[in-house]
Protein backbone atom coordinates (compact mmCIF):
# COMPACT_ATOMS: atom_id res chain seq x y z
CA UNK A 1 0.00 0.00 0.00
CA UNK A 2 1.40 3.45 -1.22
CA UNK A 3 1.76 6.37 1.28
CA UNK A 4 -0.57 7.71 -0.88
CA UNK A 5 -3.25 5.44 0.17
CA UNK A 6 -2.74 5.06 3.49
CA UNK A 7 -2.86 8.87 3.82
CA UNK A 8 -6.11 8.42 2.05
CA UNK A 9 -7.42 6.33 4.48
CA UNK A 10 -6.52 8.66 7.60
CA UNK A 11 -8.22 11.94 6.19
CA UNK A 12 -11.57 10.55 7.36
CA UNK A 13 -10.60 8.82 10.45
CA UNK A 14 -8.71 11.77 11.71
CA UNK A 15 -11.71 14.27 10.50
CA UNK A 16 -14.37 11.75 12.62
CA UNK A 17 -11.84 11.58 15.56
CA UNK A 18 -11.71 15.13 15.46
CA UNK A 19 -15.43 15.83 15.21
CA UNK A 20 -16.01 13.15 18.19
CA UNK A 21 -13.48 15.18 20.40
CA UNK A 22 -15.24 18.68 19.21
CA UNK A 23 -18.81 17.28 20.50
CA UNK A 24 -17.50 15.78 23.51
CA UNK A 25 -15.77 18.84 24.73
CA UNK A 26 -19.23 20.81 23.13
CA UNK A 27 -21.36 18.30 25.44
CA UNK A 28 -18.83 19.08 28.24
CA UNK A 29 -18.95 22.79 27.74
CA UNK A 30 -22.86 22.50 27.39
CA UNK A 31 -23.56 21.23 30.74
CA UNK A 32 -21.27 23.52 32.62
CA UNK A 33 -23.21 25.93 30.53
CA UNK A 34 -26.34 24.56 32.28
CA UNK A 35 -24.80 23.94 35.96
CA UNK A 36 -23.97 28.10 35.74
CA UNK A 37 -27.17 29.46 34.72
CA UNK A 38 -29.72 26.59 36.45
CA UNK A 39 -27.55 26.33 40.22
CA UNK A 40 -28.27 29.72 40.92
CA UNK A 41 -31.87 29.60 39.44
CA UNK A 42 -32.97 26.82 41.99
CA UNK A 43 -30.55 28.04 44.58
CA UNK A 44 -32.60 31.39 44.94
CA UNK A 45 -35.29 29.21 46.38
CA UNK A 46 -33.19 28.66 49.43
CA UNK A 47 -31.94 32.37 48.91
CA UNK A 48 -31.08 34.94 46.86
CA UNK A 49 -27.75 35.80 49.37
CA UNK A 50 -26.40 32.52 48.58
CA UNK A 51 -27.72 32.36 44.60
CA UNK A 52 -26.22 35.71 44.02
CA UNK A 53 -22.37 35.02 45.07
CA UNK A 54 -22.90 31.46 43.18
CA UNK A 55 -23.57 32.65 39.89
CA UNK A 56 -21.27 34.91 40.30
CA UNK A 57 -18.55 32.57 41.25
CA UNK A 58 -19.44 29.47 38.76
CA UNK A 59 -19.40 32.66 36.35
CA UNK A 60 -15.77 34.13 37.09
CA UNK A 61 -14.48 30.83 37.30
CA UNK A 62 -15.32 29.47 33.90
CA UNK A 63 -14.39 32.73 32.21
CA UNK A 64 -11.22 32.58 33.65
CA UNK A 65 -9.87 28.84 33.97
CA UNK A 66 -12.25 27.85 30.71
CA UNK A 67 -13.01 30.67 28.59
CA UNK A 68 -14.73 28.67 25.37
CA UNK A 69 -17.13 27.26 28.23
CA UNK A 70 -17.95 31.15 29.16
CA UNK A 71 -18.90 31.62 25.68
CA UNK A 72 -21.38 28.76 25.60
CA UNK A 73 -22.56 29.73 28.98
CA UNK A 74 -23.98 32.83 28.25
CA UNK A 75 -25.87 31.75 25.28
CA UNK A 76 -26.96 29.06 27.25
CA UNK A 77 -28.09 31.40 30.23
CA UNK A 78 -29.58 33.66 27.25
CA UNK A 79 -31.90 30.94 25.55
CA UNK A 80 -32.53 28.84 28.53
CA UNK A 81 -32.70 31.06 31.80
CA UNK A 82 -36.45 31.10 32.08
CA UNK A 83 -37.26 27.43 31.21
CA UNK A 84 -35.56 26.59 34.59
CA UNK A 85 -37.23 30.01 36.09
CA UNK A 86 -40.38 28.75 34.61
CA UNK A 87 -40.00 25.08 36.29
CA UNK A 88 -38.97 26.23 39.81
CA UNK A 89 -42.22 29.38 39.46
CA UNK A 90 -44.54 27.71 41.68
CA UNK A 91 -42.00 28.65 44.90
CA UNK A 92 -41.87 32.29 43.98
CA UNK A 93 -43.51 34.51 46.29
CA UNK A 94 -45.04 36.70 43.47
CA UNK A 95 -43.79 39.46 40.32
CA UNK A 96 -41.25 40.70 42.88
CA UNK A 97 -39.66 38.16 43.38
CA UNK A 98 -40.08 36.59 40.04
CA UNK A 99 -38.40 39.80 38.55
CA UNK A 100 -35.28 39.29 40.45
CA UNK A 101 -35.03 35.61 39.40
CA UNK A 102 -35.24 36.29 36.39
CA UNK A 103 -31.91 38.57 36.36
CA UNK A 104 -29.32 35.38 36.87
CA UNK A 105 -28.41 35.50 33.21
CA UNK A 106 -27.30 39.15 33.62
CA UNK A 107 -24.86 38.49 36.61
CA UNK A 108 -23.92 35.18 34.81
CA UNK A 109 -22.89 37.33 31.45
CA UNK A 110 -22.10 40.91 33.33
CA UNK A 111 -19.23 38.54 35.38
CA UNK A 112 -17.29 36.92 32.26
CA UNK A 113 -17.87 40.22 30.70
CA UNK A 114 -16.13 41.75 33.53
CA UNK A 115 -13.53 39.21 34.18
CA UNK A 116 -12.35 39.24 30.30
CA UNK A 117 -12.38 43.09 29.80
CA UNK A 118 -9.71 43.33 33.14
CA UNK A 119 -8.28 40.47 31.85
CA UNK A 120 -8.06 42.84 28.26
CA UNK A 121 -6.67 45.96 30.17
CA UNK A 122 -4.09 44.66 32.16
CA UNK A 123 -2.63 42.22 30.18
CA UNK A 124 -3.96 42.59 26.28
CA UNK A 125 -4.06 46.05 25.30
CA UNK A 126 -1.94 47.28 23.20
CA UNK A 127 -1.36 43.54 21.57
CA UNK A 128 -3.09 44.26 18.26
CA UNK A 129 -4.30 47.50 16.84
CA UNK A 130 -7.59 45.55 15.17
CA UNK A 131 -8.70 44.42 18.56
CA UNK A 132 -7.94 48.01 20.21
CA UNK A 133 -10.13 49.82 17.65
CA UNK A 134 -12.82 47.59 18.19
CA UNK A 135 -12.86 47.84 22.11
CA UNK A 136 -12.02 51.76 21.70
CA UNK A 137 -15.26 51.84 19.73
CA UNK A 138 -17.62 49.59 22.15
CA UNK A 139 -15.80 51.22 25.53
CA UNK A 140 -16.86 55.02 23.82
CA UNK A 141 -20.12 53.49 22.91
CA UNK A 142 -20.66 52.32 27.00
CA UNK A 143 -19.61 55.32 27.96
CA UNK A 144 -22.30 57.42 25.76
CA UNK A 145 -24.85 55.22 27.48
CA UNK A 146 -23.79 55.40 31.07
CA UNK A 147 -24.14 59.31 30.21
CA UNK A 148 -27.37 58.98 29.68
CA UNK A 149 -27.93 56.51 32.29
CA UNK A 150 -26.59 58.46 35.03
CA UNK A 151 -29.45 61.47 34.07
CA UNK A 152 -32.61 58.64 34.07
CA UNK A 153 -31.28 57.19 37.56
CA UNK A 154 -32.17 60.18 39.13
CA UNK A 155 -35.65 59.95 37.55
CA UNK A 156 -37.34 56.59 37.37
CA UNK A 157 -34.02 54.24 38.73
CA UNK A 158 -35.92 50.89 38.21
CA UNK A 159 -36.46 51.20 34.67
CA UNK A 160 -33.03 52.96 34.24
CA UNK A 161 -31.52 50.08 35.76
CA UNK A 162 -33.48 47.40 33.49
CA UNK A 163 -32.81 49.41 29.93
CA UNK A 164 -29.05 50.02 30.91
CA UNK A 165 -29.19 46.05 31.25
CA UNK A 166 -30.74 46.09 27.72
CA UNK A 167 -28.64 48.48 25.69
CA UNK A 168 -25.80 47.10 27.20
CA UNK A 169 -25.51 43.28 27.22
CA UNK A 170 -25.37 43.49 23.27
CA UNK A 171 -21.85 45.39 23.29
CA UNK A 172 -20.80 42.70 26.41
CA UNK A 173 -21.44 39.89 24.61
CA UNK A 174 -19.55 41.44 21.51
CA UNK A 175 -16.67 42.01 23.46
CA UNK A 176 -16.80 38.65 25.32
CA UNK A 177 -16.93 37.13 21.84
CA UNK A 178 -13.98 39.35 20.22
CA UNK A 179 -11.77 38.93 22.84
CA UNK A 180 -12.20 34.79 23.48
CA UNK A 181 -12.10 34.04 19.64
CA UNK A 182 -8.90 36.39 19.30
CA UNK A 183 -7.15 34.20 22.58
CA UNK A 184 -8.33 30.83 21.15
CA UNK A 185 -8.43 28.50 18.88
CA UNK A 186 -12.14 27.71 19.26
CA UNK A 187 -15.05 26.31 17.11
CA UNK A 188 -18.56 26.85 18.02
CA UNK A 189 -20.18 24.78 15.92
CA UNK A 190 -20.40 21.32 18.08
CA UNK A 191 -21.85 22.81 20.90
CA UNK A 192 -24.69 25.14 18.59
CA UNK A 193 -25.09 22.04 16.48
CA UNK A 194 -26.01 20.42 20.19
CA UNK A 195 -28.42 23.78 21.23
CA UNK A 196 -29.96 23.53 17.76
CA UNK A 197 -30.76 19.79 18.88
CA UNK A 198 -32.53 20.67 22.05
CA UNK A 199 -34.77 23.21 20.08
CA UNK A 200 -35.87 21.38 17.95
CA UNK A 201 -36.90 19.13 20.40
CA UNK A 202 -38.34 21.58 22.64
CA UNK A 203 -40.05 23.66 20.13
CA UNK A 204 -41.67 20.24 18.36
CA UNK A 205 -42.71 19.23 22.13
CA UNK A 206 -44.42 22.61 22.49
CA UNK A 207 -45.89 22.65 18.85
CA UNK A 208 -47.40 19.25 19.24
CA UNK A 209 -48.38 18.35 23.01
CA UNK A 210 -48.96 21.86 23.93
CA UNK A 211 -51.31 21.15 27.09
CA UNK A 212 -48.65 18.45 28.64
CA UNK A 213 -45.78 20.70 27.73
CA UNK A 214 -47.25 23.46 29.54
CA UNK A 215 -48.16 21.23 32.29
CA UNK A 216 -44.77 19.99 32.42
CA UNK A 217 -42.88 23.13 32.38
CA UNK A 218 -44.85 25.05 35.16
CA UNK A 219 -45.72 27.81 32.56
CA UNK A 220 -49.22 28.23 34.07
CA UNK A 221 -47.64 29.60 37.12
CA UNK A 222 -44.91 31.75 35.47
CA UNK A 223 -47.94 32.96 33.11
CA UNK A 224 -49.63 34.24 35.93
CA UNK A 225 -46.71 35.46 37.36
CA UNK A 226 -45.81 37.26 34.53
CA UNK A 227 -49.33 38.93 33.74
CA UNK A 228 -50.12 39.53 36.80
CA UNK A 229 -49.90 43.57 36.53
CA UNK A 230 -52.15 43.19 33.46
CA UNK A 231 -54.56 41.55 35.36
CA UNK A 232 -54.55 43.79 38.30
CA UNK A 233 -55.15 46.93 35.82
CA UNK A 234 -57.90 45.61 34.10
CA UNK A 235 -56.05 45.96 31.00
CA UNK A 236 -57.64 43.01 29.19
CA UNK A 237 -61.05 43.89 30.35
CA UNK A 238 -60.20 46.88 28.13
CA UNK A 239 -59.57 45.18 25.74
CA UNK A 240 -62.36 42.96 25.81
CA UNK A 241 -64.52 46.35 25.57
CA UNK A 242 -62.48 47.58 22.44
CA UNK A 243 -61.97 44.70 20.70
CA UNK A 244 -64.58 41.86 21.53
CA UNK A 245 -61.66 39.20 22.08
CA UNK A 246 -61.59 37.81 26.34
CA UNK A 247 -58.77 36.42 27.91
CA UNK A 248 -60.31 33.42 30.11
CA UNK A 249 -56.30 31.56 29.78
CA UNK A 250 -52.83 31.50 28.75
CA UNK A 251 -53.24 30.25 25.39
CA UNK A 252 -55.48 33.21 24.88
CA UNK A 253 -53.03 35.67 25.83
CA UNK A 254 -50.95 34.19 22.85
CA UNK A 255 -52.81 33.51 20.18
CA UNK A 256 -52.84 36.08 17.26
CA UNK A 257 -53.48 36.67 13.91
CA UNK A 258 -50.94 34.89 12.08
CA UNK A 259 -47.87 36.84 11.72
CA UNK A 260 -49.37 39.47 14.59
CA UNK A 261 -50.17 41.22 11.25
CA UNK A 262 -53.79 42.65 10.49
CA UNK A 263 -52.25 42.68 6.65
CA UNK A 264 -53.30 38.86 6.97
CA UNK A 265 -56.17 39.10 9.17
CA UNK A 266 -58.18 38.26 5.86
CA UNK A 267 -57.08 34.36 5.75
CA UNK A 268 -58.87 34.06 9.21
CA UNK A 269 -55.94 31.99 10.58
CA UNK A 270 -55.24 32.96 14.21
CA UNK A 271 -51.96 30.70 16.12
CA UNK A 272 -50.83 30.07 19.56
CA UNK A 273 -47.88 30.97 19.41
CA UNK A 274 -44.48 29.24 20.61
CA UNK A 275 -43.12 30.73 23.55
CA UNK A 276 -39.52 28.53 23.27
CA UNK A 277 -37.74 28.01 26.84
CA UNK A 278 -37.03 31.22 27.04
CA UNK A 279 -40.90 32.14 27.45
CA UNK A 280 -41.45 34.98 24.58
CA UNK A 281 -42.62 34.77 21.43
CA UNK A 282 -40.52 37.54 19.99
CA UNK A 283 -36.90 36.47 21.56
CA UNK A 284 -37.66 33.14 20.28
CA UNK A 285 -38.32 33.57 16.83
CA UNK A 286 -35.11 35.25 17.11
CA UNK A 287 -33.37 33.05 18.26
CA UNK A 288 -34.78 30.37 16.04
CA UNK A 289 -33.54 32.56 13.06
CA UNK A 290 -30.01 32.96 14.53
CA UNK A 291 -29.55 29.19 14.49
CA UNK A 292 -31.35 28.73 11.24
CA UNK A 293 -28.69 31.42 9.71
CA UNK A 294 -26.04 29.71 11.64
CA UNK A 295 -27.20 26.11 10.28
CA UNK A 296 -27.86 27.08 6.30
CA UNK A 297 -24.75 28.96 6.16
CA UNK A 298 -22.88 26.45 7.37
CA UNK A 299 -23.84 23.58 5.17
CA UNK A 300 -26.41 22.24 7.65
CA UNK A 301 -29.74 22.58 5.56
CA UNK A 302 -31.48 20.02 7.38
CA UNK A 303 -31.41 21.36 10.79
CA UNK A 304 -32.37 24.54 8.71
CA UNK A 305 -35.55 23.08 7.51
CA UNK A 306 -36.29 21.59 11.03
CA UNK A 307 -36.25 24.91 12.86
CA UNK A 308 -38.24 26.59 9.93
CA UNK A 309 -41.68 25.35 11.35
CA UNK A 310 -41.06 26.93 14.54
CA UNK A 311 -40.05 30.15 12.90
CA UNK A 312 -43.45 30.24 11.41
CA UNK A 313 -45.30 29.34 14.33
CA UNK A 314 -43.67 31.67 16.84
CA UNK A 315 -45.13 33.90 14.17
CA UNK A 316 -43.12 37.21 14.70
CA UNK A 317 -42.86 38.39 11.56
CA UNK A 318 -39.15 40.68 11.88
CA UNK A 319 -36.91 37.56 12.49
CA UNK A 320 -38.61 35.93 9.22
CA UNK A 321 -38.20 39.34 7.49
CA UNK A 322 -34.59 39.21 8.50
CA UNK A 323 -34.21 35.68 7.04
CA UNK A 324 -35.47 36.62 3.89
CA UNK A 325 -33.38 39.71 3.32
CA UNK A 326 -30.62 38.04 4.41
CA UNK A 327 -31.07 35.24 2.00
CA UNK A 328 -31.23 37.80 -0.59
CA UNK A 329 -28.30 39.78 -0.01
CA UNK A 330 -25.89 36.61 0.66
CA UNK A 331 -26.88 35.77 -3.52
CA UNK A 332 -26.66 39.28 -4.33
CA UNK A 333 -22.96 38.82 -2.41
CA UNK A 334 -22.19 35.49 -4.54
CA UNK A 335 -23.16 37.39 -8.08
CA UNK A 336 -21.69 41.21 -7.47
CA UNK A 337 -19.31 41.02 -4.45
CA UNK A 338 -19.08 42.47 -1.22
CA UNK A 339 -19.24 46.08 -1.79
CA UNK A 340 -22.23 45.84 -4.23
CA UNK A 341 -24.28 43.39 -2.30
CA UNK A 342 -23.19 45.68 0.73
CA UNK A 343 -25.08 49.19 -1.16
CA UNK A 344 -27.94 46.37 -2.32
CA UNK A 345 -29.01 45.69 0.87
CA UNK A 346 -28.95 48.81 2.81
CA UNK A 347 -30.81 50.25 -0.48
CA UNK A 348 -33.62 47.15 0.95
CA UNK A 349 -33.43 47.91 4.29
CA UNK A 350 -34.33 51.59 3.15
CA UNK A 351 -36.74 50.73 1.49
CA UNK A 352 -38.14 48.15 3.85
CA UNK A 353 -37.93 50.67 6.65
CA UNK A 354 -40.11 53.65 4.58
CA UNK A 355 -42.56 50.88 3.19
CA UNK A 356 -43.16 49.59 6.80
CA UNK A 357 -43.81 52.96 8.40
CA UNK A 358 -45.99 53.99 5.57
CA UNK A 359 -48.11 51.35 5.78
CA UNK A 360 -47.61 51.19 9.43
CA UNK A 361 -49.14 54.76 9.96
CA UNK A 362 -51.98 53.51 7.28
CA UNK A 363 -53.13 50.65 9.47
CA UNK A 364 -52.39 52.34 12.77
CA UNK A 365 -49.45 49.64 13.73
CA UNK A 366 -48.88 50.93 17.19
CA UNK A 367 -44.77 49.76 16.79
CA UNK A 368 -44.81 52.41 13.94
CA UNK A 369 -46.68 55.05 16.52
CA UNK A 370 -44.49 54.17 19.21
CA UNK A 371 -41.50 55.15 16.42
CA UNK A 372 -43.23 58.35 15.22
CA UNK A 373 -43.45 59.06 18.71
CA UNK A 374 -40.05 58.64 19.03
CA UNK A 375 -39.13 60.97 16.41
CA UNK A 376 -41.27 63.31 17.32
CA UNK A 377 -39.88 64.08 21.00
CA UNK A 378 -36.27 63.78 19.35
CA UNK A 379 -37.11 66.79 16.95
CA UNK A 380 -38.69 68.48 19.96
CA UNK A 381 -35.96 67.79 22.62
CA UNK A 382 -32.95 66.44 20.94
CA UNK A 383 -30.45 65.53 23.68
CA UNK A 384 -32.35 63.22 24.83
CA UNK A 385 -33.89 62.77 28.36
CA UNK A 386 -32.05 60.10 29.64
CA UNK A 387 -32.03 56.32 29.85
CA UNK A 388 -35.33 54.71 31.92
CA UNK A 389 -37.44 57.36 30.53
CA UNK A 390 -40.25 56.67 28.18
CA UNK A 391 -40.60 53.16 26.32
CA UNK A 392 -42.89 50.91 27.52
CA UNK A 393 -41.07 50.34 30.94
CA UNK A 394 -42.37 53.38 32.12
CA UNK A 395 -46.24 53.24 30.06
CA UNK A 396 -49.47 52.36 31.52
CA UNK A 397 -50.86 50.47 28.54
CA UNK A 398 -54.43 50.00 30.33
CA UNK A 399 -54.67 53.94 30.09
CA UNK A 400 -53.41 54.79 26.01
CA UNK A 401 -55.79 55.76 23.85
CA UNK A 402 -55.03 54.10 20.30
CA UNK A 403 -57.74 55.86 18.66
CA UNK A 404 -56.57 58.92 18.85
CA UNK A 405 -53.09 58.06 18.58
CA UNK A 406 -53.94 56.39 15.20
CA UNK A 407 -55.42 59.72 14.17
CA UNK A 408 -52.74 61.87 15.08
CA UNK A 409 -50.08 59.94 13.77
CA UNK A 410 -48.08 59.07 16.63
CA UNK A 411 -47.78 58.41 20.91
CA UNK A 412 -47.05 61.11 23.06
CA UNK A 413 -44.32 59.09 24.00
CA UNK A 414 -41.94 56.79 22.28
CA UNK A 415 -43.20 52.98 23.36
CA UNK A 416 -42.89 49.56 21.04
CA UNK A 417 -40.06 50.85 19.28
CA UNK A 418 -36.12 50.28 20.12
CA UNK A 419 -35.17 52.88 17.52
CA UNK A 420 -38.06 55.22 18.83
CA UNK A 421 -36.86 54.56 22.42
CA UNK A 422 -33.61 54.99 22.06
CA UNK A 423 -34.21 58.70 20.29
CA UNK A 424 -35.74 59.72 23.08
CA UNK A 425 -33.82 58.00 25.79
CA UNK A 426 -30.35 58.77 24.03
CA UNK A 427 -30.75 62.01 21.72
CA UNK A 428 -27.76 61.79 19.45
CA UNK A 429 -26.13 59.28 21.42
CA UNK A 430 -28.77 56.53 19.44
CA UNK A 431 -26.48 57.73 15.86
CA UNK A 432 -23.18 56.67 17.56
CA UNK A 433 -24.48 53.58 19.57
CA UNK A 434 -26.37 52.22 16.27
CA UNK A 435 -23.82 53.34 13.68
CA UNK A 436 -20.98 51.41 15.81
CA UNK A 437 -22.92 48.25 15.08
CA UNK A 438 -23.23 48.94 11.11
CA UNK A 439 -19.36 49.54 11.32
CA UNK A 440 -18.89 46.14 13.23
CA UNK A 441 -21.46 44.59 10.67
CA UNK A 442 -19.61 46.13 7.47
CA UNK A 443 -15.86 44.64 9.05
CA UNK A 444 -17.86 41.30 9.21
CA UNK A 445 -18.94 41.19 5.53
CA UNK A 446 -15.46 42.53 4.68
CA UNK A 447 -13.45 39.59 6.52
CA UNK A 448 -16.60 37.66 4.30
CA UNK A 449 -15.21 38.86 1.25
CA UNK A 450 -11.53 37.96 1.88
CA UNK A 451 -12.40 34.49 3.27
CA UNK A 452 -15.58 33.47 0.77
CA UNK A 453 -17.16 31.96 3.78
CA UNK A 454 -20.94 32.13 3.37
CA UNK A 455 -21.70 32.64 6.94
CA UNK A 456 -19.06 35.36 7.85
CA UNK A 457 -21.15 37.22 5.43
CA UNK A 458 -24.91 36.40 6.15
CA UNK A 459 -23.71 37.57 10.14
CA UNK A 460 -23.10 41.02 8.83
CA UNK A 461 -25.89 41.00 6.76
CA UNK A 462 -28.72 39.87 9.47
CA UNK A 463 -26.41 42.55 12.17
CA UNK A 464 -27.25 45.21 9.82
CA UNK A 465 -31.09 43.71 9.20
CA UNK A 466 -31.49 43.55 12.83
CA UNK A 467 -30.57 46.86 13.25
CA UNK A 468 -33.88 48.26 11.01
CA UNK A 469 -36.40 45.73 12.69
CA UNK A 470 -35.69 48.43 15.66
CA UNK A 471 -37.60 50.56 14.36
CA UNK A 472 -40.33 48.20 14.40
CA UNK A 473 -39.96 46.39 17.63
CA UNK A 474 -38.60 46.79 20.58
CA UNK A 475 -37.59 43.40 21.04
CA UNK A 476 -35.40 43.44 17.77
CA UNK A 477 -32.39 45.62 19.92
CA UNK A 478 -33.46 45.17 23.54
CA UNK A 479 -33.84 41.36 23.77
CA UNK A 480 -30.43 39.50 24.17
CA UNK A 481 -31.75 36.82 21.87
CA UNK A 482 -32.03 39.19 19.25
CA UNK A 483 -29.29 41.66 18.69
CA UNK A 484 -26.91 40.01 21.36
CA UNK A 485 -26.67 36.37 19.47
CA UNK A 486 -26.62 37.95 16.31
CA UNK A 487 -23.63 40.45 17.46
CA UNK A 488 -22.31 37.54 19.34
CA UNK A 489 -22.01 36.11 15.92
CA UNK A 490 -19.99 38.68 14.55
CA UNK A 491 -17.68 39.26 17.23
CA UNK A 492 -16.47 35.72 16.99
CA UNK A 493 -15.81 35.80 13.09
CA UNK A 494 -13.84 39.13 13.88
CA UNK A 495 -11.74 37.81 16.70
CA UNK A 496 -11.12 34.69 14.58
CA UNK A 497 -10.20 36.70 11.88
CA UNK A 498 -8.07 39.25 13.65
CA UNK A 499 -6.13 35.70 14.97
CA UNK A 500 -5.58 34.92 11.23
CA UNK A 501 -4.07 37.98 10.34
CA UNK A 502 -6.54 40.54 8.97
CA UNK A 503 -6.53 43.75 10.00
CA UNK A 504 -9.02 46.77 10.47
Amino acid sequence: MSVIERNDEEIPRRLFQRWNQDTLEALGSLLAGILVISVPVVGHLLSPIFAIPVAVLLAGLVANYAPRTAVISIFVALLFQNFFVSLVSEGLSGPEEFKIIRGYNFFVLFTIWLVNTVGYITRLRGLHKSIDKLMNATFLSMGIIFFYFAIGLAQNPTPAVIYLRNIMSPLMVFQVTLLVFWRCDFRLSAALFLITLIFILFGYLELLYRQEWLNLTGSKTYWDLETQKERLLLAWDKEARETGFVVTKFLDTITVDFFNTPLLGGLNVRVARLMGPNMHAISYSYAVAFLIIFALFRGAPLSALLLFPLLVFASAKGALIMLILVCVAWGTFKLLGARMSFYLLCLLLILYAISGILVGLSIGDFHVLGFMGGVHNFLQFPLGHGIGVGGNLTTDFSKLNWPEYQALGRTPVAIESAVGVLLFQMGPGTFVVLGLYAWVAWQTIRVGSFTGTSLHVAAGFTLLTVLVNGIFQEEALFSPLALGLLISLNGMILGQAIRRGFTI
